[in-house]
């Protein structure tokens, strides 16, 4: 097992320097917080598989300079959040500042990979710029491919907890979490609805509407790379209790009934 716990103290750090001098809300700051170390977690049972041993064995590094890469990454991956909601009040990169680009700044001004190898250090910060795009480029060395997978893997897998449990709880959606979409039950994108149905992932910009975002988040099972990650999405049950919230009108039902069925045959 990876021995981390001088990161961990220096990520919790960081957060708590926003989080002390925050005077207005810091429910989006903890939020943050709490992801990270969930996609951590998710992180380190995915790279303790045999499917991701199996990847990295095909590759020239060692396996746990590939799995401790893998690790970090998780962990530093949306650390640009902390200032980003700090100075911008947001967490749409659109209208403020790019989370995956930033952070790798903020890690190294910050030196917090200096004792770190020069190879985990580039493949860290690879993971970070490349974490949050809509697609990853064709052409990428496959160890850094492995290492931005796992970490896109185990962030979606914890959205999907964020948004369902949010949902549920029955409070007034948060405007920060739901990038000011509307909250309209007969309301739905046609474009999301078609990416879905061509088994595309579907995009932030064309979101509308609650419903739009459910079936977004449904979208990201094509976009898993790990079969650990799809069965881990479908036990969980979170992706299930959204698309099963969408509304039972015309436009909806077919995306609605592909995505279950895929889900349910992860």
């Amino acid at each position: 097992m990876q021995d981390i716990s001088s990161h961990k103290f220096f990520f919790t750090a960081f957060f708590e320097s926003f989080l002390a001098r925050e005077q207005e809300d810091t429910a989006p700051l903890r939020l943050k917080y709490e992801h990270s170390m969930r996609v951590f977690d998710h992180c380190e049972r995915l790279a303790d598989s045999e499917e991701f041993a199996a990847a990295a064995k095909r590759l020239s590094l060692s396996f746990p300079l590939l799995e401790r890469a893998a690790l970090l990454a998780a962990l530093y991956h949306d650390v640009a959040r902390f200032p980003q909601f700090y100075h911008w009040r947001t967490f749409r990169d659109t209208i403020s500042v790019n989370h995956g680009l930033f952070g790798v700044k903020i890690l190294k001004s910050e030196a917090a990979l200096t004792a770190e190898r020069p190879e985990l250090r580039r493949l860290v910060y690879s993971a970070l710029a490349l974490h949050n795009r809509y697609r990853l480029p064709p052409k990428l060395p496959p160890e850094i491919r492995l290492i931005a997978d796992a970490v896109r893997d185990a962030d979606k897998l914890d959205i999907c907890r964020v948004f369902a449990t949010h949902l549920a709880s029955g409070e007034p959606l948060s405007s920060t979490v739901f990038l000011s979409v509307q909250d309209d039950p007969e309301l739905s994108t046609p474009k999301v609805l078609e990416d879905a149905l061509a088994r595309r992932v579907a995009s932030y910009a064309d979101l509308r509407s609650v419903n739009d975002f459910r079936v977004l988040l449904g979208s990201w099972q094509y976009d898993l790379r790990f079969a650990f990650s799809r069965k881990r999405l479908a036990r969980e049950g979170y992706l299930q209790r959204l698309l099963e919230d969408l509304p039972l009108i015309p436009i909806v039902r077919p995306a609605r009934e592909q995505l279950l069925a895929d889900l349910r045959h992860a």
